[in-house]
């Protein structure tokens, strides 16, 4: 893939990278990188130069990376270094997470370092809409909402998606480390929960998080039931805006979102060695 790729091949950034409006949390990449970071919270966080380092035991890239902190964050050979030896010492791999916010520059020399392109990924964001409040799930479906981390959606989610043991730990540590308003949603189908999800309200915009289906009934309109359920209570919050982040090679999540009205509105990648 990284002889192919090129940033250039992302959406086409659609927000500014820093915005003159310090309190509205969907209106640049900055804010949105920031809102991410809250919401989806690294247990272990430290600065080094233009860079926020997040740990959380191994589980998601998206929580043990190195991200941009602003627009025009640079990397020198010194400071990539202190990096990786930063994540050694706690026995991760380094990853970058590369937003727009970092400067053109890091990714050449991550690449020459051996740094690999993996999972490149398309930040997603759709405005409230009024026709939101009115959902109703399908006949054959009923949706619960847990204010708080309820043991059996821990349990269901991590069974579906065949998490280690070892993954489930860090898993917990970072769900129980949110301190936003959240809500926990499992779809009930036929007497099962067949479908988890997490919408994480931060400012006024809501991000959601662990949408799964059951991999043996998928293709059932289980994952939109789902979103619909939780684009319901980020309006219900007064939420303006609803975003997500999803692997740029997933075409059914991506066709998903599109279809509820979700729009690109700019691409990341992660670089790590292999």
């Amino acid at each position: 893939m990284d002889t192919a790729f090129s940033p250039a091949s992302h959406p086409q950034t659609r927000l500014p990278l820093r915005s003159p409006l310090p309190h509205q949390g969907a209106a640049s990449v900055q804010q949105l990188e920031q809102r991410s970071f809250n919401a989806w919270p690294a247990p272990c966080n430290a600065v080094v130069g233009d860079w926020l380092l997040r740990s959380a035991g191994g589980y998601t890239k998206r929580a043990n990376s190195a991200n941009a902190l602003q627009p025009g964050a640079a990397l020198t050979p010194q400071l990539l270094q202190q990096i990786e030896d930063h994540y050694a010492r706690q026995q991760l791999p380094s990853i970058f997470r590369l937003s727009p916010l970092a400067d053109e520059g890091v990714d050449a020399l991550l690449r020459a370092n051996g740094y690999q392109v993996v999972d490149p990924s398309v930040f997603m964001q759709r405005a409230t809409q009024p026709g939101d409040r009115h959902w109703q799930p399908a006949a054959d479906c009923s949706l619960r909402l847990d204010a708080q981390l309820p043991a059996p959606w821990l349990e269901g989610y991590c069974a579906a998606s065949a998490h280690p043991p070892e993954q489930q730990r860090a898993h917990r540590l970072i769900l129980q480390a949110m301190r936003m308003r959240c809500a926990y949603a499992s779809l009930v189908h036929a007497g099962q929960v067949l479908a988890w999800g997490l919408a994480v309200l931060e400012r006024d915009a809501v991000g959601l998080y662990e949408v799964l289906v059951h991999p043996g009934h998928r293709g059932q309109g289980l994952g939109r039931q789902v979103v619909q359920g939780l684009l319901q209570w980020a309006g219900q919050q007064g939420a303006n805006h609803t975003d997500l982040q999803v692997r740029g090679g997933n075409a059914p999540a991506q066709q998903l979102y599109a279809s509820l009205g979700f729009a690109p509105v700019y691409g990341y990648h992660y670089r790590m060695k292999r």
